[in-house]
């Protein structure tokens, strides 16, 4: 979070330089004016003309500012895990801000475990943990926080029903100690140890468990439906692309997804969803992607994800978000 917060403040900062940059640039044009023009009542005109045009190109960047709103893997990552954003990616979205467009995260990841290279970027907002945290310009705007006693309960219902599962937090995830982990747990487990955390592995005996959402894998013993039963009063279910031969399900707090975490940046911002654009290319986007009209599927995205998208692009390796940007006009 030090880190965001620091990322954050640095592109504010920078936004501010800029605009003390043009403001002492026009301040400086009006001077020459005074100075070279006898003509006091021209210099006046043409010291009004010259404030006019700024604040006019000013009223026209914030009148017609989008905001922006990316998935990561598969959307703005090429590659597999870690992946890397490419070049014509980068170029895009620089290009994007300096239209004056804001351009947010909008992921399943909590903030602490995503990738190093989207840390990188400055971002101005960030949608974590599909909803369950909403980031604008290195401020936590909103937070979700789970009941301790409904924290400590998970356990026993995940053994209940045979169920394997990671808790994602904002500074660790916690694992289950079995002798037996699925596949996908290890690989999970594996990446996360070398994130650049303090302790970003702990496991559900850990005397806190501070976390935000988590997943669950299922096989052929587990009861998906038990767990469904027992848990839908608190948590809603978000069935993703399976990993064969292991089901795969998102579990966030009732009421948050990625969808609401654009509403929140929405009123913040005092904007609205028409100037909106989402970028996604997996089922946990469905939510995001079927909330706004201008949604936008990468040409790698699952059979689903396309058929519920106003626009399909070009894939992340093709250069699909700059295409997407250049069609909409954005850059």
């Amino acid at each position: 979070q030090t880190k965001n917060q620091k990322l954050g403040q640095l592109a504010q900062d920078k936004r501010e330089l800029d605009m003390k940059f043009e403001i002492a640039s026009i301040l400086n044009r009006c001077t020459t004016e005074l100075s070279l023009n006898k003509d006091i009542n021209l210099a006046i005109n043409n010291i009004l003309q010259i404030v006019n045009e700024y604040f006019y190109e000013r009223t026209f960047y914030t009148m017609n500012r989008k905001l922006l709103f990316f998935d990561i893997d598969g959307t703005l990552l090429a590659g597999g895990i870690p992946g890397y954003i490419p070049d014509s990616t980068i170029e895009a979205l620089k290009q994007a801000q300096a239209n004056g467009h804001y351009i947010f995260i909008n992921s399943g990841r909590t903030y602490g475990f995503m990738p190093e290279a989207i840390k990188e970027f400055p971002f101005d907002g960030y949608v974590c943990g599909c909803g369950t945290e909403v980031i604008f310009h290195g401020e936590t705007l909103y937070h979700y926080d789970l009941d301790e006693d409904l924290k400590r309960s998970l356990q026993s219902i995940l053994e209940e029903c045979k169920i394997q599962a990671v808790y994602e937090g904002r500074k660790s995830c916690y694992f289950q100690k079995t002798e037996k982990p699925f596949a996908p747990i290890t690989a999970i487990r594996n990446s996360y140890a070398k994130t650049n955390l303090e302790q970003p592995i702990r496991f559900f005996d850990d005397p806190v468990l501070d976390f935000d959402k988590f997943v669950i894998l299922t096989d052929e013993n587990s009861n998906l439906d038990l767990f469904h039963e027992r848990t839908k009063e608190h948590f809603d279910f978000i069935a993703r692309e399976e990993m064969h031969p292991y089901g795969f399900e998102e579990v966030v707090p009732k009421g948050c997804s990625k969808a609401g975490g654009i509403d929140y940046i929405v009123e913040h911002l005092g904007e609205s969803l028409a100037s909106c654009y989402v970028f996604g290319d997996s089922t946990n986007d469905l939510s995001m992607l079927t909330h706004v009209k201008n949604s936008i599927a990468m040409g790698n995205s699952y059979p689903e994800v396309l058929a519920n998208t106003s626009y399909v692009t070009t894939p992340i390796e093709r250069d699909g978000i700059r295409n997407a940007l250049k069609h909409f006009g954005l850059i």
